[in-house]
């Protein structure tokens, strides 16, 4: 099987590569451990071990987005499949059973949660907690890590839009369409432009401002990751196999990784992370093209869970804090022991909900937007002959 036939979400038979999912199932790692990071500091002879280690592990959300952009742009590449109809059903059983039911599980058991029922509310609907915190997480959400989530959603409906208005030409559409949202959204809001994404807005409170993360520039990271697909859909493989395209690629793909682990330029938003992630991804994703890379079942097994990951995480945190304390793992800050037991929980309720929340939502979109299409094809051919 090629690289190029494989799985690409959960289950769906279409066309993906095992290297991008290679990079998601390390952003989500990344993430996870950044988030896990604190258990590491304070025990050991290094005091900030934790800090050195992960600190700079946020990038795997910029990492995400420029995956987002990419996946969105090559898997909705056969118009016959995807129609507007079609894309919206299968973004929503994609995104949202998984996180519904995993913040229901949250607000269930977390006995020391102090959310009020408008961050509820507002969690469930992918609304940002508080538009008066800094940008581009605006509050979060209630599981915290969702709080990614609005600018999926965001570019979905972008996307959506542009797919409706002309399928060939989707990607230059949605780009115009999310820099004239942003910009417009910038002026609205703050009065000015920017490409900066860590934003601090203030104002009197109003409903509209419930909105202010539109006018996020982190959202131009999902341009990074059509660009990419579509160079990718149009170079010719005769020139990517030569030599120095070749040499070129892995330097970049080798002076982007450098270039994160040092520290340089960090930052969320296209001018910093978002940037390294572009060259990140778009040279593994070029390579990977002419040359097929050989991962191991744990490591294509995270690309695919990388949403389940992601989105648990924090709740294995939480809970664990509240309900393991006894057990005594949480002494001395924990260290080691707890860092890598939250990562075997986090594992555990990821393939738990993978399996059997996730792989099945994502199947029962695919087949409803199956339907779709076949009932569309029906009524064309049935007023062609009329």
């Amino acid at each position: 099987m090629s690289a190029f036939d494989i799985e690409l979400d959960s289950g769906v038979k279409t066309n993906r590569l095992d290297s991008i999912q290679f990079l998601r199932g390390v952003a989500a790692l990344l993430v996870i451990a950044f988030h896990f990071r604190q258990y590491l500091n304070g025990v050991y002879a290094q005091a900030d071990l934790g800090d050195r280690l992960f600190g700079l592990g946020e990038v795997g959300v910029d990492i995400f987005f420029v995956i987002s952009g990419f996946i969105i742009t090559y898997s909705t590449a056969n118009k016959n499949k995807n129609s507007p109809a079609e894309f919206s059903i299968k973004r929503f059983f994609r995104l949202y059973p998984v996180f519904i039911i995993t913040l229901t599980f949250l607000l269930y058991f977390d006995t020391a949660s102090n959310a009020t029922a408008s961050q509820i509310i507002k969690s469930y609907f992918l609304i940002p907690n508080d538009y008066n915190f800094i940008g581009p997480w605006y509050g979060y959400n209630v599981n915290l890590p969702a709080w990614t989530l609005t600018y999926e959603v965001l570019f979905y409906s972008i996307f959506l839009i542009a797919l409706s208005i002309n399928h060939q030409n989707r990607s230059l559409i949605a780009a115009v369409l999310i820099v004239l949202i942003c910009c417009s959204a910038q002026l609205y809001f703050r009065g000015f432009l920017q490409i900066d994404a860590i934003t601090r807005d203030s104002g009197e409170p109003s409903f509209v401002r419930n909105f202010t993360f539109i006018s996020n520039p982190i959202i131009y990271d999902f341009i990074y990751g059509m660009l990419i697909a579509e160079v990718f859909m149009r170079v010719k493989n005769t020139f990517l196999a030569q030599k120095y395209v070749q040499v070129f690629l892995v330097c970049a793909a080798c002076l982007s990784i450098a270039a994160i682990v040092s520290g340089w330029n960090r930052g969320a938003g296209i001018d910093r992370w978002g940037l390294l992630s572009f060259i990140l991804v778009g040279s593994v994703a070029l390579i990977s093209k002419v040359r097929e890379f050989k991962f191991s079942s744990f490591w294509v097994l995270m690309g695919e869970m990388s949403y389940s990951l992601y989105i648990n995480h924090m709740i294995v945190k939480k809970l664990s804090g509240i309900y393991l304390r006894d057990f005594g793992i949480y002494k001395a800050n924990g260290g080691m022991t707890l860092f890598i037991i939250l990562m075997i929980l986090t594992f555990v309720m990821s393939y738990i909900t993978y399996n059997f929340i996730e792989k099945p939502t994502v199947s029962i979109g695919h087949k409803l937007a199956e339907r779709i299409r076949i009932n569309r094809i029906r009524r064309e051919e049935e007023e062609s002959i009329a």
